[in-house]
């Protein structure tokens, strides 16, 4: 048997943070030219080990063998030179940088030695995009373009540096059926090319179709080194989390009330005056799940921000909440209201990156319910409210007045829903509440959705994630260049046919 041909090894990595151990004597083998997938709960330590790799964080002990030679990297930057990319999950991109500008800064084109070739680094940046069917505003500043198309921004960066590793964490999440085939696509090219992908998912499926190895971790330790073909999707969920999965929501039956949200002839522009809401009716029932499925860019982002306040529609647009006008009412004032909201970008609309854990946890409870003095901070309240989302959604943290940046993203993510789903709202507007979460944590959080619709919570999901959309959903509605198309009530369309509708294929009107 021919010895394998190790592009990268870890050996022995440790990192801790205080008392916790993060990673705890990791050994790694990566082979070149493959995809290998590390899988794991939030908080297993995948993401701080890639961390390391890619000099965000330094080891406390432990070597990296790159091409069988030990190296000892400078900063991210000399890791990048060394040929490490990296696409994050909590995006690493400069908000006031356009996409070109963001797409070639360290690792311009020269001209002379000195000058920058921007014609040079445009053709580059073009050719990717045509090889890899990405189409990206490249004049356009960062800080303007919705998550789906900052995931891709990541992933053309990683590509115009010619890494040879290329590390994906979560690259998937907020990415359509379509767009995740075309990312396999080229993830195989790229393989077939010599290059080396690490593959960071929580969605399994994808994990049996584009891996060739997979590492299973668990509490910073590896648990298992399995092969696609060796094990099931759910034996693999259970290495992860030490118990039987079943990803499969368990739907039940609910009598639906009177529209507790009425959309009617909603019409919302963009911040560049272009309409991106056109006319769009829709009524949430009480008790009903009503899921929007559409591809990036369809208009899903300017419809939640007018429903929850943060866009003001055009004249003529009417919402209202429980037959009371809520058009030009603020997000203060629809959160008084009993209208909560998950925003998909968790820690740009979701959270402060520099705020504790509790002071997440409080960011809009305290506009609602307050407490007992409008002057002082009741901290009994705020560690019992806080205590319930670290209990009831398994958030891994040391303390609550740790930074809430310092927690994984899924962690992050289980505070923002947690935080949503404990007040007692009537109507919750709710993004990708899953995007980087767990296989264990996603059948507890799609539990809690049936749960709350069926004690009455109206919910509008917006998911990019269209398996969660069917599966939740009691009706389906598709997003296609700013209006509303019929999707079908739950389990009446197949997959097929909704991707269909979401890219333009099916004209059944609104």
């Amino acid at each position: 048997m021919d010895k394998p041909d190790y592009i990268l090894q870890m050996k022995e990595i440790r990192k801790t943070f205080g008392p916790l151990v993060a990673n705890d004597n990791i050994s790694l083998n990566i082979e070149r030219g493959t995809v290998h997938a590390i899988v794991g709960e939030n908080g297993a330590g995948k993401s701080t080990l890639m961390n390391i790799l890619t000099d965000i964080y330094k080891a406390d002990s432990g070597d990296i063998i790159l091409n069988g030679k030990k190296v000892v990297f400078k900063n991210s930057l000399d890791a990048a030179r060394h040929g490490i990319g990296m696409i994050y999950q909590e995006f690493m991109l400069y908000p006031e940088l356009s996409v070109y500008d963001n797409l070639i800064l360290g690792f311009e084109e020269k001209k002379l030695g000195v000058f920058i070739d921007k014609k040079a680094c445009k053709k580059k940046i073009e050719q990717i995009c045509r090889d890899y069917s990405f189409d990206l505003p490249m004049k356009t500043l960062v800080k303007d373009l919705p998550v789906a198309i900052l995931q891709q921004v990541e992933i053309v960066k990683a590509l115009y540096r010619g890494a040879d590793i290329i590390i994906m964490d979560e690259p998937t999440s907020v990415l359509t059926p379509q767009g995740i085939q075309g990312l396999f696509r080229a993830m195989r090219n790229l393989v077939s090319s010599g290059k080396t992908i690490i593959f960071i998912s929580h969605k399994l499926k994808e994990v049996f179709e584009i891996a060739d190895r997979i590492t299973v971790m668990k509490d910073g330790k590896i648990s298992g080194e399995v092969l696609p073909g060796e094990v099931t999707e759910n034996q693999l969920a259970s290495m992860m989390v030490g118990r039987d999965v079943i990803l499969q929501a368990n739907k039940v039956e609910v009598d639906f009330g009177e529209p507790v949200l009425s959309v009617k002839n909603l019409q919302v522009k963009d911040k560049d005056g272009v309409l991106r809401v056109k006319g769009v009716d829709l009524d949430v029932r009480r008790g009903e799940i009503v899921g929007l499925a559409g591809v990036a860019g369809s208009g899903q982002q300017q419809l939640v921000e007018a429903l929850f306040g943060l866009r003001a529609p055009e004249t003529g647009s009417a919402v209202y909440f429980e037959d009371t006008d809520i058009t030009r009412a603020t997000p203060r004032q629809r959160r008084c209201m009993g209208i909560g909201y998950v925003p998909q970008d968790r820690l740009g609309a979701g959270a402060n990156g520099q705020s504790s854990i509790w002071e997440t946890a409080i960011m809009g409870y305290h506009v609602a319910h307050g407490f007992k003095s409008r002057f002082l901070l009741n901290f009994r309240q705020i560690e019992e409210f806080t205590g319930r989302i670290v209990d009831n959604f398994a958030v891994k943290c040391q303390k609550t007045s740790d930074k809430i940046r310092s927690l994984s993203g899924g962690n992050i993510q289980k505070v923002v829903v947690g935080r949503e789903f404990l007040q007692d709202n009537k109507l919750l507007i709710i993004e990708d509440p899953t995007r980087g979460i767990d296989v264990g944590a996603i059948e507890f959080i799609w539990k809690k959705i049936i749960d709350l619709a069926a004690g009455g919570v109206s919910v509008l999901l917006i998911s990019h994630e269209l398996n969660e959309v069917m599966q939740l959903a009691d009706t389906i509605k598709v997003v296609y260049e700013g209006q509303l198309y019929d999707g079908g009530a739950h389990g009446e369309l197949t997959e097929e046919e909704i991707g269909l509708i979401m890219m333009g294929g099916k004209s059944d009107e609104k």
